[in-house]
């Protein structure tokens, strides 16, 4: 039943998705005006609008003047349907973890098992839009990374893929005496979590000179940033730091509520918080070492704003296994095109997508294979 539900409601959400693809890039608005053919402007009617049956009814043509609609708009509702209907599956048949603060608070399992499906199909969703922007236009607007990095934290809380890979941020709310017994630690948890975030947020701000400096003088002419981009990463880089100052402050808040669930709530977005953080910084800093190694700009900006949320999905440690994915999918890729002396190019955020999920769904595993002792959860 839930792979029915979800294939409907999946085909439904690809078609709304295939308008922000268009659209998003354009600077024009998701919302208005309402669907309508590029060739006449004719308004498309909702019964013309039904996703799949429309296309194959019509023969992919509009109702009005004939016009041809790229065959993009059957692969996109079918493809985003068959995600939603897996994910469904796999989540309302008991294989994915769910958030535990959920049912320390009496929620149901069929809620905690909602609450882990929509969160992962957004982010499914939120992969998905950014990759084929990054494929046909070489960017990933802000309107999607800069908001997603804000609400990302808040939406990973309600599953529990970050906890799949051996480590909880829960266990710094505990400590163990020489009696093997456990003792609740709040402010052991508190000095953990600010330290490592107001550490890493401010080497963050610190760094921009840097960035500045090797982007100004490690490219080659052509590639060396503008005034203009110094100015947008300078932004960006505030954006994020505020973003994550807000999740540290309601870190806080959860804390000094006090209560059992409060407090597994406030690890799990703290750990969702750390996560953000190693997204970001992994590729930062990889971006900046290549580009000194190599003499060319290494990585660019907009994927260092993609991955920090996933980072938000899959935990400090999920994150670099994504990373790391990506990197591999992009060099078996990458090398044969290189060699058949292809010249299109390929942006690297559609393999951080691929690397996100892979590591959602082998991650846990290979992590126990690579480190038993950590266990999993």
């Amino acid at each position: 039943m839930a792979l029915v539900v979800g294939l409907i409601f999946g085909a439904f959400i690809g078609s709304f998705l295939n308008v922000c693809i268009h659209r998003l890039p354009r600077n024009e608005s998701v919302v208005k005006p309402p669907s309508r053919c590029y060739s006449c402007g004719c308004r498309v009617a909702w019964y013309d609008n039904i996703p799949v049956l429309s296309f194959l009814v019509l023969r992919a043509r509009c109702r009005w003047c004939g016009s041809r609609f790229g065959v993009r708009y059957l692969i996109s509702e079918v493809a985003v349907g068959a995600l939603t209907g897996t994910v469904c599956m796999y989540v309302f048949s008991g294989a994915a973890m769910t958030a535990p603060w959920l049912a320390e608070a009496g929620a149901s399992v069929l809620v905690q098992q909602a609450a882990a499906a929509a969160a992962l199909l957004t982010l499914g969703y939120f992969l998905y839009v950014s990759s084929v922007i990054d494929l046909d236009h070489l960017i990933i607007p802000d309107e999607l990374t800069k908001s997603f990095q804000l609400i990302a934290p808040l939406i990973a809380v309600v599953c529990g893929s970050a906890l799949t890979f051996g480590w909880d941020a829960r266990d710094w709310l505990w400590w163990t005496d020489i009696m093997r017994d456990r003792h609740r630690d709040v402010a052991r948890f508190a000095v953990w979590t600010f330290s490592i975030t107001s550490g890493t947020l401010a080497v963050l701000l610190l760094s921009l000179p840097l960035a500045r400096w090797v982007y100004s003088s490690f490219c080659p002419q052509n590639q060396r940033w503008a005034e203009a981009d110094h100015r947008g990463f300078r932004l960006g880089v505030l954006w994020f730091v505020g973003a994550s100052a807000v999740h540290a402050a309601l870190v806080a808040g959860l804390l000094a509520a006090g209560t059992g669930w409060t407090l597994s709530l406030a690890a799990h977005l703290a750990q969702a918080l750390l996560g953000s953080l190693a997204g970001w910084c992994s590729l930062y800093l990889v971006g900046l070492a290549g580009t000194v190694a190599f003499r060319r700009n290494a990585m660019g900006f907009g994927d260092v704003k993609f991955l920090a949320p996933i980072g938000a999905f899959l935990g400090p440690i999920g994150v670099v296994y994504a990373f790391f994915a990506a990197a591999v999918v992009g060099s078996l890729v990458g090398i044969p095109m290189r060699l058949a002396r292809r010249q299109r190019e390929i942006p690297f955020g559609p393999y951080l997508a691929i690397g996100a999920v892979l590591a959602v769904v082998f991650g846990p595993t290979v992590n126990r294979l690579l480190f038993p002792a950590l266990g999993g959860h």
